[in-house]
């Protein structure tokens, strides 16, 4: 029942961020552990890989329910002021999608998914008393409803395009993040009618985001 931080330096480019890294992850780890029990998660750390970099710097996957990877770009300057300003965000966004995981919620369908991310915005932006995602600086004026207008006849099917519809690869149709925020917005919208809070909604099922629609 513990949680494991691993530092996977074998080319040694984080030598010089350890101290940043594991100050950043404690702070952040103390934080979540006001809304969630945490036990049973290996935490690791390592460089991108050369090409895959992320433009901000730092990335994050839930590999399953117990392991979390942060990726840093170990090639900037300003990597120190990177993990300072955004590890928060993205360790604990990455976090609670594995806590999801150990409710066994389907995460297959287009909708599971948009929900999915969602939750983990809303949380994300919780936990740091509102910042504004990094995600969503062009998205501020975008309608989310109406974007999911358009993604509604797919809201049922596990065959679409991540990129389409999260990472912009169609900007013509959605903008770069839009599942992100529009996921974000019926977590919003679901808080503003139930009058719940993030840890109840952790293990909630997707069609009950949908449901309070007006």
């Amino acid at each position: 029942m513990t949680i494991n931080i691993s530092i996977l330096n074998a080319t040694g480019k984080l030598d010089n961020h350890i101290d940043c890294i594991e100050r950043e992850i404690e702070q952040t780890l103390t934080k979540v552990k006001k809304y969630f029990k945490l036990e049973n998660i290996d935490i690791t750390v390592s460089p991108f890989q050369k090409g895959d970099e992320s433009p901000s710097g730092i990335g994050g996957f839930a590999f399953n329910s117990h392991r979390v990877e942060i990726l840093l770009d170990c090639s900037r300057d300003d990597i120190n002021s990177v993990i300072e300003n955004e590890l928060l965000d993205v360790l604990s966004h990455e976090i609670h999608h594995a806590l999801r995981l150990r409710f066994d919620t389907p995460s297959a369908t287009l909708g599971e998914q948009l929900i999915m991310e969602g939750l983990a915005c809303h949380f994300e932006h919780t936990i740091t008393n509102g910042k504004p995602s990094s995600l969503f600086k062009d998205l501020q004026d975008y309608d989310w409803q109406e974007s999911l207008k358009k993604m509604t006849s797919l809201l049922s099917e596990s065959d679409f395009s991540v990129k389409k519809f999260f990472h912009g690869s169609h900007p013509e149709e959605f903008p770069k993040y839009a599942g992100y925020w529009v996921g974000f917005n019926l977590v919003a919208n679901y808080i503003q009618n139930c009058k719940v809070t993030d840890t109840d909604m952790v293990g909630l099922d997707s069609d009950a985001f949908f449901g309070v629609l007006s």
